[in-house]
């Protein structure tokens, strides 16, 4: 027999750490089951409940300011027009362009 398996101290403590460990991963099963049952679903509700309510607010704020929107939607617009267009220019241009030349694609072709 080994010291080990005399040591009556060390087979408590070792029970008692297994019985911890059992108990510790029971709580932690019951706390995702839970979790997935009832908080979860509880706070999606709640979620829902606020996005409906502000898509409702911003509807309000709409019908009761349709010009600012408008405005808003107007000037939204243009600002993306004006953005592609710089964009669209700067492609075409050829100060973005790669001579083929200085990567090597071109050696012979002329």
């Amino acid at each position: 027999m080994s010291p080990l398996t005399e040591d009556r101290k060390l087979k408590d403590l070792v029970s008692r750490v297994g019985e911890d460990v059992s108990q510790l991963r029971s709580d932690i099963c019951s706390l995702f089951t839970h979790t997935g049952r009832h908080t979860l679903p509880t706070g999606a509700r709640e979620l829902r409940e606020q996005a409906r309510q502000r898509l409702h607010a911003g509807g309000a704020y709409l019908r009761e300011h349709p010009t600012q929107s408008s405005l808003g939607l107007a000037g939204g617009l243009l600002l993306l027009g004006a953005v592609g267009a710089g964009i669209y220019l700067l492609c075409k241009s050829d100060c973005c362009r790669i001579s083929q030349r200085e990567d090597g694609y071109l050696e012979d072709d002329e």
